[in-house]
């Protein structure tokens, strides 16, 4: 089954603090932007939610299956002090990065960490929907058991060079936002487009500390 789902008539997912698994770490790309905003590279978090279960068509359309729901937030691939990914990171280690951690970083470390997750609603712009986001992370709680990912786990990085696939488990509506990001575009238009930035990428974080999730 997918990892993540659009907005399909369900209810909201209640608002509060619930325990969340990692199950995406998805890079979507330089994304346009408008006004004299400088364009950033792009990252999808996912998380399901245990406690919220939702009945979907299962894979040969016979019937239906129960299966957790998921909530995912994006966020600029920057690691930056600044920057919110870094915020939330250390809010969900429970702990801030060292100089050193923080140069081998690989977000892919996170798929299988639980955490709690502070799921607030807001309204759109107009006012005419109510969306349910990611508000905070916080360490998962002391004592609480530690779950697996029950739905399936992806991720998913845009190659440097060549064709851009996507695979089998990877959302039609995450493939949609990455048909328009730098970097799909200047594969797939023989017009020239401007360098995507670079994102603040490392690879193969080690946590010296066994209690928190990566």
């Amino acid at each position: 089954m997918p990892i993540a789902t659009k907005k399909q008539g369900f209810e909201l997912i209640p608002a509060g603090v619930q325990q969340a698994v990692c199950v995406g770490v998805i890079d979507i790309g330089t994304q346009p932007t408008t006004g004299n905003f400088a364009a950033r590279r792009k990252v999808f978090i996912t998380w399901e939610l245990p406690s919220e279960r939702i009945m979907i068509k299962s894979g040969d359309g016979t019937g239906e299956i129960e299966t957790p729901r998921v909530i995912s937030k994006e966020y600029t691939l920057s690691t930056d002090k600044k920057s919110n990914l870094r915020h939330d990171l250390e809010a969900w280690r429970g702990k801030a990065f060292t100089a050193e951690e923080v140069d081998r970083f690989d977000v892919g470390k996170l798929i299988g960490a639980n955490c709690q997750l502070n799921i607030i609603h807001k309204p759109s712009a107009d006012g005419s929907k109510t969306y349910a986001n990611v508000g905070g992370i916080m360490p998962l709680a002391k004592g609480a058991a530690k779950l697996a990912a029950e739905n399936d786990t992806i991720v998913y990085d845009i190659p440097d060079t060549g064709t851009i696939t996507f695979p089998a488990n990877l959302p039609e509506w995450i493939q949609a936002k990455i048909r328009v990001s730098d970097e799909y575009v200047e594969r797939t238009n023989p017009t020239p487009a401007k360098v995507a930035a670079t994102p603040d990428q490392a690879a193969n974080l080690t946590a010296g500390d066994e209690t928190v999730p990566f």
